[in-house]
């Protein structure tokens, strides 16, 4: 079977993942980031001492072939209560399997087992971590979720450095599916906190640089405060650039539709959030040898924010089953 790794966190790689588990002559892999510190996360860090695991929540949803109330469940958000607000009822689930079984990597595995999760869901890193940026006018923001978020001017800067504190190692597990894997998958997702998130563990750009891999990058579709404000494609990719040589990328994939609804135009443009402009064309990458490939991969319909979730998600999304029609075609 080839073997596919999705590097990446969050709803890009839940939708990434969405759409490849209908192949099932394809092994799948998950390297997620676990440096998330909002929301529930928040939670489970400061309260629990354990490792956020909404992306690896997401990547279960993802891939379980469970398609029944066990499923729903695990994606269910409690909207109610003094405390529990927020909170998701595969965190909880998880939180309390990492208590019985003294391990979180046990808990992990267990619950892909419960879920009847094809393929395998695998941390980047079991260390706790947190992010820090460093902003164009010298700004430094430490934590996941205050990244995320952008607020104030500096949201509108561009990040000129980022790193974990403390600076941890890759997981074996996880280095030994990218340094095997024949297609490994960067994003969509944000930029930073997503993507540059894992490549920024020690010894994760190295595996996939021994690795035989075709890589491709997803570009994202729309820009984001904090992380991509203004950028054009050149930019994400130049950015991408500082953390893992661009010689080594073979594939980017572009969305070229830009349908969707007057209502999530104006939410988008509020918060300064603008369709990602494709110069790839026109501008040079150095050191860069990729493929284009462009294609109408935009999801349809409005995303609908769920009860109690405080955070504030992408309305527009790739389609999964479009987008892993593209993969497969790339790896054959």
């Amino acid at each position: 079977m080839k073997r596919i790794v999705v590097i990446g966190g969050g709803t890009g790689t839940y939708t990434v993942l969405r759409g490849l588990k209908k192949y099932h002559d394809i092994d799948i892999s998950a390297v997620v980031t676990m440096s998330d510190d909002g929301g529930s996360n928040k939670v489970l860090r400061d309260e629990f001492g354990l490792l956020p695991t909404s992306g690896v929540r997401q990547c279960m949803v993802a891939l379980s072939e469970n398609e029944g109330l066990l499923r729903k469940l695990f994606s269910y958000r409690y909207y109610q209560g003094v405390g529990i607000s927020g909170m998701t009822f595969g965190n909880l689930f998880m939180a309390a399997v990492s208590d019985i079984t003294g391990s979180q990597r046990e808990a992990i595995k267990q619950t892909a087992q419960l879920l009847d999760v094809r393929g395998k869901i695998l941390p980047v890193s079991y260390e706790t971590v947190s992010l820090l940026a460093t902003y164009a006018d010298g700004t430094e923001v430490l934590g996941e979720h205050g990244i995320d978020t952008g607020k104030g001017t500096t949201g509108r800067e561009r990040i000129v450095s980022f790193r974990t504190i403390p600076q941890v190692k890759i997981d074996p597990e996880a280095e030994r599916a990218i340094r095997e894997a024949d297609l490994i998958v960067l994003g969509p997702g944000d930029l930073y906190t997503n993507t540059v998130a894992n490549l920024v563990i020690r010894g994760v750009t190295e595996a996939i640089n021994k690795s035989y891999a075709k890589l491709v990058f997803v570009m994202n579709v729309m820009t984001k405060r904090g992380e991509s404000y203004g950028y054009k494609a050149s930019d994400y990719l130049n950015d991408l650039g500082r953390y893992l040589p661009l010689s080594r990328l073979t594939h980017v994939i572009v969305n070229i539709d830009r349908t969707t609804e007057p209502a999530v135009e104006k939410a988008y443009k509020k918060e300064g959030a603008e369709w990602v402009e494709d110069d790839l064309d026109e501008t040079k990458v150095p050191s860069a040898k990729y493929q284009v490939i462009r294609e109408k991969l935009l999801a349809k319909g409005k995303v609908k924010k769920e009860k109690g979730d405080n955070l504030v998600r992408s309305m527009v999304r790739h389609d999964s089953d479009k987008l892993a029609k593209v993969m497969v075609r790339v790896m054959s």
